[in-house]
């Protein structure tokens, strides 16, 4: 019999850890953390010694006690007896945190499978944000594209492609001794790559499936229009060409269909994008997998903001060697500052000190990171600071965004579509609205084991 038990994900959005059994075969799917991890225990400068490993962890229930499945390392300081482990293989849908993070509490010899594009944005990030980025040191990282098949014992493992708000995102069929067991990772519809998608949703429905795990952010929520990601950069188009000064714009820089969106906003306005150097670099990074970008040293309508720092001089050595790259698109505050109404410039929450530079007047702030960043009690903080800057430099803020996972709507066409024998709803806050989409739903509970 086949079994799965849901270690996260279970009541809320993100965190997937999902243990699949099926005879002496064991592996997992993503091994993510929860965007309010240990947020009831720890606050700013109160929180666990890095070098204790699980120890405070463990302590608080935060992360599950799964007996050989932690390196020796993360097990020193508890009593946890560390075993070799018996996990066959961990498999990660994409790179966002709440589905790889917890990566780097896991043994180092168990095989880890990821997408091309995940680890290509991994090892960006991590050799920017080294503390920060960090999934631990793994000795077996296997890459796999859409269309591969893995074998790991007798089961076989197919990811197929996905749209997402992020490159190399991918849902699973796994096929196993009781049947075909489908797991979608998290996905959307709305986009310029939904036909990815539709791909999975087709070879999903033609296993008919025993069992899918569906992901289910935007379900239980209301929605008045499910903006598309078209829609993103007409509006943005829109309100570009209606500035008479600086336009800033906040997105991830690992979500290349807003980039592009920004991109050809800002082209059609006549104007030219800028942006930083660690999304340069990423941009760079990025474009081997996605030829669609442009190239940062050679396109005309893309500069490089170059911080001041150090000396103060713009000077070579006061960069990185990985910026020096983009010294010869070098923009610095005092062009923008002087011509603003001739760019539009990324700027993330981190970055709003360069605004006492910029000094700009009459600009504008297009916000259109997640729809949940400035709303609910969490983000009240966020949320003042960020009005707090924008008013004090009489900057406009619009709000600007299109979900990178998919609506109610489209979530029940994937289920009726895909028509498994059984659902299991699974990052989501309101799994009990999978009822009405479905005649057979089973709801996951944390640590319990769900036979199939």
């Amino acid at each position: 019999m086949v079994s799965l038990t849901f270690y996260g994900g279970v009541n809320e959005i993100g965190g997937n850890k999902i243990l699949l059994e099926d005879k002496d075969a064991r592996i997992f799917l993503d091994f993510g953390q929860s965007f309010d991890f240990g947020e009831d225990y720890f606050y700013e400068y109160l929180s666990p010694r890095t070098a204790n490993g699980l120890e405070v962890y463990f302590e608080f229930g935060l992360v599950p006690r799964v007996p050989k499945l932690y390196s020796r390392k993360m097990l020193q300081f508890t009593d946890l007896k560390y075993e070799k482990p018996d996990i066959d293989a961990i498999f990660i849908s994409h790179s966002h945190s709440d589905h790889i993070n917890h990566l780097q509490f896991v043994d180092e010899g168990i095989p880890v499978y990821m997408g091309h594009g995940t680890h290509h944005l991994y090892e960006a990030y991590h050799k920017m944000y080294a503390s920060f980025y960090d999934i631990g040191e793994h000795s077996d990282i296997r890459l796999f594209k859409s269309g591969d098949s893995i074998k790991v014992k007798h089961l076989l493992i197919e990811p197929v492609h996905v749209e997402h708000s992020v490159p190399g995102a991918y849902g699973f069929i796994i096929h196993t001794s009781s049947g075909a067991i489908v797991y979608t990772g998290d996905f959307r519809l709305h986009g310029p790559q939904s036909w990815m998608t539709q791909e999975f949703i087709k070879k999903a429905a033609a296993t008919s499936p025993r069992a899918l795990i569906c992901e289910g952010t935007r379900i239980g929520s209301e929605v008045e229009h499910n903006y598309t990601e078209q829609e993103v950069q007409d509006k943005a188009s829109q309100l570009i060409k209606g500035a008479g000064g600086l336009v800033f714009a906040d997105f991830s820089m690992s979500n290349v269909d807003r980039f592009l969106s920004f991109y050809n906003a800002t082209v059609a306005a006549g104007r030219k994008l800028v942006i930083d150097t660690r999304f340069a670099y990423i941009l760079r990074c990025l474009r081997e997998k996605v030829p669609a970008l442009p190239d940062v040293l050679s396109d005309k309508n893309l500069l490089v903001y170059f911080r001041i720092c150090k000396s103060c001089t713009f000077s070579e050595k006061d960069y990185y060697p990985w910026e020096r790259d983009f010294l010869p698109k070098m923009v610095t505050y005092r062009e923008l500052s002087k011509s603003g109404s001739k760019y539009v410039m990324h700027m993330g929450f981190n970055r709003l000190m360069e605004l006492v530079y910029l000094q700009p007047k009459g600009a504008d702030f297009i916000w259109s990171m997640s729809e949940h960043f400035l709303e609910g009690e969490d983000n009240e903080d966020t949320k003042r600071v960020l009005e707090n800057w924008l008013r004090h430099f009489g900057i406009n803020l619009h709000r600007v965004h299109s979900s990178g996972h998919a609506s109610p709507a489209d979530i029940a066409g994937a289920i009726k579509a895909i028509n498994p024998e059984l659902l299991l709803p699974i990052h989501t806050n309101s799994p009990s609205a999978f009822k009405e989409l479905h005649g057979k739903v089973v709801l996951p509970e944390k640590e319990k084991t769900i036979g199939i």
